[in-house]
């Protein structure tokens, strides 16, 4: 079995092992074992929710810090588009850009025109598509990960698209080593998350082997230090002093953010896991009809929802609203030109994403027939009460372990009371 990165973990002796976290696990990668949780990897898809119920706090977050990235000789920092909305509308945009440059980065770079130019060539890209429908955006790592761990059959409905932070880093780095001078490797591109999905499909991505930032933090890591640098910056600013090449594009922090920028038609933008997973049902069952192209996000509201912020998702929505009409400038975009990079192969996936086989269901099929008939003779044996009692969240998720060695059939207590002593 493949390792996997998680950008959470367990802190055990904060752990009262209430078991509310397994209990809100969409994928059920969550169980209760001496006393603590503990995260099952190849079923986790870092959706965040665990971090979102956890009372006492015990599931923290792994990001960067920024003193790793001191090492390279020129700094670039990426920030993700929620970042401005944790500020107050009266926050201009440029003073988050100036207080990271005081925080030691040469230079800082918005993802609004890879946005603009990514949801352009979705557009395109759907235009000349003729297989199976709707597609799916591939923009939410949690998403991604869902469809791989519960839906591989629609694996094959992901966008091939790379996602605006990758564009962007990938051409930052090229721009930057050719107007500096310096080898690609001197160049630290870091990027500030809203979530721990898209902390691990940089450290661990799904579509390519490697990605293109150098580093990560979490903007409730990063916030904190910004805050008193912006404070300092407001004290005597002024907007005349921004410079002309300055422009804001907020991109894509909120939902429906993506088919509305584009213009898309027969589109349907969904968030919050438990609403991504009826829709996805309803994909596989062949439910949705007229509709070419589904934004799903497991955050709710989008990814000003993410577990990593630190407003409010709505005070954060309405922030966005306030400095898109304050702020933005539109970002013209090449329709030629997009159709162009299209056809080059310009924005399309490194790799092919595949599902991700788990010790339930492997990538041999005879392997699993036989696991599956073993777990539902197991099962029958069950009161199908869900109670949780054994550490697992249901019994079906029970019966797997069973099978798949991490658990005993005495571990119910149901049928440790009927085994005669």
């Amino acid at each position: 079995m493949a390792k996997y990165y998680h950008a959470h973990r367990v802190n055990v002796e904060a752990c009262r092992g209430h078991g509310k976290c397994m209990r809100n696990c969409p994928t059920q990668a969550i169980r209760t074992r001496a006393g603590h949780a503990v995260i099952e990897e190849e079923l986790c898809v870092d959706c965040g929710n665990c971090i979102a119920v956890c009372e006492p706090g015990a599931i923290v977050s792994d990001s960067d810090a920024f003193t790793e990235i001191s090492r390279y000789k020129y700094k670039v920092v990426i920030p993700s588009p929620v970042l401005y909305t944790q500020f107050d509308a009266t926050v201009h945009p440029y003073l988050v850009h100036e207080a990271f440059r005081r925080l030691g980065f040469d230079e800082v770079i918005d993802i609004g025109a890879s946005s603009a130019v990514i949801a352009r060539a979705c557009v395109e890209h759907l235009k000349g598509y003729r297989g199976r429908l709707p597609l799916i955006s591939c923009f939410c790592p949690a998403v991604v990960r869902l469809i791989q761990v519960k839906y591989p059959d629609l694996v094959e409905l992901l966008l091939p698209l790379d996602m605006p932070r990758e564009l962007t880093a990938r051409e930052t780095r090229k721009k930057v080593s050719e107007r500096e001078g310096l080898a690609p490797e001197d160049i630290g591109i870091i990027y500030v998350a809203p979530c721990p999905a898209v902390i691990v499909s940089i450290k661990q991505p799904a579509e390519k082997t490697r990605s293109h930032f150098d580093g990560l933090v979490a903007i409730k890591d990063v916030y904190g230090v910004l805050q008193p640098k912006i404070l300092e910056l407001m004290a005597d600013f002024a907007e005349s002093r921004i410079p002309e090449s300055f422009s804001f594009h907020p991109g894509w922090p909120t939902l429906g953010s993506i088919s509305r920028s584009s213009r898309m038609e027969n589109w349907l933008a969904v968030s919050g896991m438990s609403h991504v997973m009826q829709i996805m049902d309803d994909i596989e069952n062949s439910r949705l009809r007229n509709v070419d192209f589904v934004e799903a996000l497991v955050c709710m509201q989008g990814c000003i929802g993410g577990p990593f912020n630190v407003e409010n998702a709505y005070v954060a929505r309405t922030n966005s609203i306030k400095q898109r009409e304050r702020y933005e400038r539109k970002i013209p975009v090449e329709r030629k030109e997009v159709q162009r990079l299209l056809k080059a192969g310009y924005f399309n996936l490194e790799d092919k994403i595949l599902p991700r086989p788990t010790r339930y269901l492997d990538t041999d099929l005879v392997t699993s027939i036989k696991r599956m008939k073993e777990i539902e003779r197991i099962q029958q044996k069950l009161r199908q009460v869900d109670c949780g009692i054994c550490g697992a969240p249901s019994c079906k998720t029970f019966a797997e372990d069973v099978v798949g060695g991490k658990a005993e059939l005495t571990d119910c207590i149901f049928l440790a009371e009927s085994i005669p002593k």
